[in-house]
């Protein structure tokens, strides 16, 4: 009769207790993220430079060579 009550308050206890719940991203993926927006940051104002110097540009062979490298840098 003992051992029935104390595997009822076990399953009872063990049923009682929260589950453990992960809402936090693990390590290895917000490293990821943190490097995506970084590269994205980086991205977007290497493309404002650029985009400055081909409106400043007055040659065409500027203005193509900006634009070349445009192109390379969005690859």
């Amino acid at each position: 009769m003992e051992d029935l009550a104390v595997s009822f308050i076990s399953e009872t206890i063990e049923g009682v207790k929260p589950a453990v719940v992960r809402t936090t991203t693990p390590m290895n993926a917000r490293h990821e993220l943190l490097q995506k927006q970084l590269k994205l940051e980086q991205y977007i104002l290497q493309s404002k430079d650029l985009i400055a110097r081909l409106s400043r540009a007055q040659s065409k062979e500027e203005k193509e060579d900006i634009m070349c490298a445009m192109r390379e840098w969005s690859r």
